[in-house]
């Protein structure tokens, strides 16, 4: 398994004073032939995220057009669970209707962020959204600190979630570390979600602390295909590329060896690369991703070579 970087996508570059930096998290819709909307998280001055989108052409994907530059999904309210920011996480569409999800940010006392997973649901082909007014998947007993970053499937009876569970901060420097892994629940209708959780991606060694953003696909021939992105090693300490593979969800075998992407010598991702979302297209995989600063230097694309 290999991928061929096809470039870099977009950055916001101070379009307005609530688009001044960044592309987080992208996650594609299809509309049709090889043209993809794409949503996203920019960032104000002040560090908080609001959704995007722009439309790419996969024939020539660096020739962005339509980006819109009024938030699709705005933060929200103060005291709700995304007031603090609010950026996509994966995109579901079913008959037309299209499932959002996002992850909303709030500020805590004594941390530098909380995190929730919301959801907003879009009736005409993903132009606007409703948000529902609270998070759809909060922390509980299974997730402790928070559960969010999820990517989602639905078979046409029931919906699966892969997410970034959180069980614990340690004293790290004058702050605090994050510790997370990657969980899976499932759901009758994408809103609410079985309270169980099932730990499907697990730390690797003392070192690791962060295993994010899960991207999840079924295979032709049956099974399932994440990648994701993971920090904490003894020799590498910012976010590289993982891979796992599974037969039925659940029980995963890490292949991070065989991820086939990595860093670039120089440019917006030479320093991590992270937060994939992986789409299949016609006979081919593609993956959109963040580089440098967990998003601040915008997203890029990438195809993998031989196809699916």
């Amino acid at each position: 398994m290999k991928w061929c970087k096809l470039g870099h996508i977009f950055c916001g570059t101070g379009q307005n004073e609530i688009m001044v930096t960044g592309g987080r998290t992208p996650v594609p819709l299809h509309l049709h032939d090889d043209v993809y909307r794409v949503y996203f998280g920019s960032y104000d001055d002040s560090g908080r995220g609001r959704i995007f989108s722009l439309e790419i052409d996969l024939v020539c994907p660096t020739s962005i057009r339509r980006l819109v530059t009024k938030p699709i999904i705005d933060i929200g309210s103060t005291g709700f669970f995304d007031d603090n920011g609010v950026i996509p996480s994966d995109v579901v569409n079913i008959d037309g209707k299209i499932f959002l999800y996002t992850i909303g940010f709030s500020v805590k006392n004594k941390l530098i962020f909380d995190a929730a997973t919301g959801l907003a649901i879009s009736s005409d082909h993903g132009k606007s959204f409703l948000k529902l007014p609270g998070p759809v998947l909060d922390r509980g007993v299974d997730d402790p600190c928070f559960a969010a970053s999820p990517t989602v499937l639905y078979d046409g009876s029931s919906w699966r979630m892969w997410y970034v569970s959180c069980s614990h901060w340690k004293p790290h420097g004058e702050g605090f570390r994050h510790y997370y892994n990657i969980k899976h629940r499932q759901s009758a209708d994408g809103i609410y979600w079985d309270p169980k959780a099932v730990t499907c991606i697990d730390y690797l060694n003392e070192y690791e602390y962060a295993i994010s953003r899960p991207s999840v696909i079924r295979n032709n021939n049956g099974g399932f295909r994440m990648w994701y992105s993971f920090r904490g090693q003894s020799n590498v300490e910012t976010y590289r590329m993982g891979y796992a593979e599974s037969d039925d969800g659940l029980m995963w075998k890490r292949l991070d060896s065989e991820v086939g992407i990595d860093v670039s010598d120089t440019g917006w991702d030479s320093e991590m690369i992270c937060y994939p979302r992986v789409f299949r297209h016609r006979d081919s995989l593609y993956m959109l991703y963040n580089g440098n600063g967990y998003g601040k230097t915008g997203f890029g694309l990438a195809v993998m070579e031989g196809g699916v």
